[in-house]
């Protein structure tokens, strides 16, 4: 449990601490966009790739005994989950790595209208959906370093973004918000279904069932909760 405690630190830390402002500017100068794109993201492979080794070998201390609600919750969340990460992946989407330069003339499109976080929230849905179903000490190190990730990450890039200014992304911040639906409660968008495009859809649906298919093969336990 060590071990797998301290993977969860150094996976949330290493995160958001290349990052951070100051800290990665200073990488971009010394290393390049590119480079430093590509050493953050090698860091960021093999911290996840720890956190899920020493998460497999964790022993299992139960916290609770999960209410079967509780249970099914994975299977009602990550679906909006799915469309979230696949709505992210498939636009100009200001909060991936990639594709986190916005230029002029993209303006708000599909999924940002819901979030312009939209794999952040798809992943912290998935950890949170995740943790009440798995009520255990390593499952709760384990999604709860994604969820802190997804959230508190995802807040810390907006305001990073926010403090380097840029007229596109204040445009797009005028339009958008952070926290999901809070821009089309205030009125600030409008969210058609040509926003999302059935192709958009179709593809969630996919990997939704993909992933209900392969649960068992990858994981080893089936995605569908069975009675005690």
């Amino acid at each position: 449990m060590t071990e797998l405690t301290l993977a969860a630190v150094v996976f949330v830390i290493s995160h958001m601490g290349l990052s951070h402002g100051a800290v990665r500017a200073g990488l971009v100068a010394r290393l390049g966009l590119w480079p430093h794109r590509l050493v953050y993201s090698l860091i960021s492979i093999a911290a996840l790739a720890w956190l899920v080794m020493a998460y497999g070998s964790a022993p299992h201390e139960v916290l609770f005994d999960p209410h079967m609600a509780h249970k099914h919750l994975p299977l009602s969340l990550m679906l909006p989950a799915s469309l979230l990460i696949v709505g992210g992946y498939t636009i100009a989407n200001p909060s991936a790595v990639v594709l986190e330069d916005l230029k002029p003339g993209d303006g708000v499109t599909g999924i940002l209208k819901i979030t312009r976080a939209p794999v952040m929230w798809g992943v912290g849905l998935f950890a949170f959906s995740h943790m009440l179903a798995n009520a255990d000490t390593a499952s709760w190190i384990f999604f709860g370093a994604l969820l802190v990730l997804a959230i508190a990450g995802g807040w810390h890039l907006d305001q990073r973004k926010h403090a380097e200014g840029g007229k596109e992304w204040l445009e797009l911040c005028e339009q958008t918000s952070f926290w999901p639906f809070a821009a089309l409660f205030s009125k600030r968008c409008k969210l058609a279904f040509r926003d999302l495009g059935w192709w958009r859809l179709a593809l969630t649906a996919m990997l939704y069932a993909g992933m209900l298919a392969g649960h068992k093969l990858v994981i080893g336990i089936t995605a569908f909760p069975l009675p005690q």
